[in-house]
């Protein structure tokens, strides 16, 4: 890690907390984890400091969606802006992933392919520099010191009192969330487009971060559960690099005239691959749902309670 963040408060998570205690200390953590990463995804050395940044951003948005009733108003800013920060460190984390897909696949290419997809790897270099650029001066604007100030105001030390324990809370909602995914994941057909198998890999990443946040309190089924899901979303997210790679070969094609049948060509490659890797969701979805019988043994059984409103988006 690049730099140091400021001291926000407790980021630890423990058994008998109450949630608001846990959920505040996990905002804290993710705000840290942005706070720290800022100055090495600046410099720009190391891919995997803006990785990890834009990972704290997700799991920032994340948590306060899944806490938002034990967290205070302030902490539903600190999410806007967590998904302005990954507005802006998308395009170039995006940019990352393509290029080495793209860097992998070249030796298995037909050699009569192989110049267009060189020729593809310098369009994707040239908008990564572009969106480097614009990155930059957004992590250096008024808007990221702003953001740097919120992060050391939003969440108070004390007021906890009156939140329900974390063991609870909890628990409920970790059913929720898996719940949430498996709905998802059952109704999954290989025919389906690609949007619906993106909106199971998101219910999947709130589910594993859900488990992930709350751990340290239900043990290692949390986390081995936490693990069958990231394969899951992992594999989810292949599907999704490939359908990005093809939205990407169609902006190509103005720029890249000469190249025409290697894009289609490697369009065609990727449509493939994510085919195959919808016909294998089911079979990711086998250990997620074996590592969950484990975790709901360990969870307190649910209290009666009466039909709460709908929640905003998490």
């Amino acid at each position: 890690m690049d730099g140091l963040a400021p001291f926000l408060g407790p980021t630890w998570v423990e058994a008998g907390q109450t949630i608001a205690q846990a959920a505040s200390a996990v905002v804290r953590g993710q705000l840290s984890a942005i706070l720290a990463r800022r100055d090495g995804t600046l410099a720009g050395e190391d891919p995997e400091e803006l990785h990890q940044m834009r990972v704290a951003c997700r799991r920032l948005r994340t948590a306060v969606g899944l806490f938002r009733r034990w967290l205070p108003e302030g902490a539903e800013r600190l999410r806007e802006e967590a998904g302005w920060l990954g507005s802006v460190l998308g395009p170039v984390r995006d940019a990352d992933v393509q290029m080495e897909s793209l860097r992998g696949l070249q030796p298995s290419l037909p050699e009569d392919v192989r110049p267009g997809g060189e020729a593809f790897l310098g369009w994707i270099s040239a908008a990564r520099a572009e969106a480097f650029r614009r990155m930059g001066s957004e992590l250096t604007s008024d808007r990221w010191a702003r953001f740097a100030d919120l992060a050391l105001s939003a969440l108070p030390l004390s007021g906890f009192s009156d939140a329900p324990p974390v063991e609870e809370a909890g628990a409920e909602v970790i059913r929720k969330r898996y719940r949430r995914v498996r709905r998802f994941v059952r109704a999954l057909e290989p025919t389906q487009p690609d949007e619906a198998f993106h909106a199971a890999r998101i219910a999947a990443k709130k589910a594993r971060y859900a488990m992930e946040f709350l751990a340290p309190v239900f043990g290692p089924d949390s986390r081995g559960c936490a693990k069958r899901l990231a394969d899951l979303q992992d594999h989810l997210g292949l599907l999704q690099d490939r359908a990005v790679a093809r939205s990407w070969l169609r902006r190509a094609q103005s720029d890249l005239p000469e190249h025409a049948f290697a894009l289609g060509f490697l369009a065609g490659w990727f449509e493939a691959e994510g085919r195959a890797l919808k016909q294998g969701v089911r079979d990711r979805w086998r250990p997620v749902r074996e590592a969950w019988r484990r975790l709901e043994r360990q969870l307190p059984e649910p209290e009666e309670r009466p039909p709460e409103p709908p929640e905003g988006p998490v």
